[in-house]
């Protein structure tokens, strides 16, 4: 339970900065943000794409909206699996394909 809500104020920690740092803005152009079955993608840049789209989304999506990213750079450090596990609730692949 403790977990949790320390993940819910680092989620919201994470929001709040990544908006204060990058000023993101989503156009929903022809598409209203409904709780509905989506992909969402970005040109893959840096580490900081997904939490970018997070960031935008209403607070009702974000419970719901889940990365797919790499298992070897998220359980690299104890924080990091805790950002990627508990805070963003990723799906973890691991890319090593002699391991899977």
């Amino acid at each position: 339970m403790l977990r949790r809500l320390i993940a819910a104020i680092a989620g919201l920690g994470l929001v709040l900065f990544v908006r204060l740092l990058t000023a993101p803005r989503a156009i929903w152009a022809g598409i209203e943000p409904i709780p509905r079955q989506r992909v969402y993608f970005a040109n893959h840049t840096s580490n900081a794409d997904f939490p970018t789209v997070w960031a935008v989304l209403p607070n009702f999506l974000r419970k719901t909206t889940r990365p797919v990213a790499a298992s070897d750079y998220w359980l690299k450090s104890r924080l990091r699996a805790f950002f990627g596990r508990d805070v963003l609730n990723a799906v973890l692949i691991n890319r090593d394909r002699a391991a899977r």
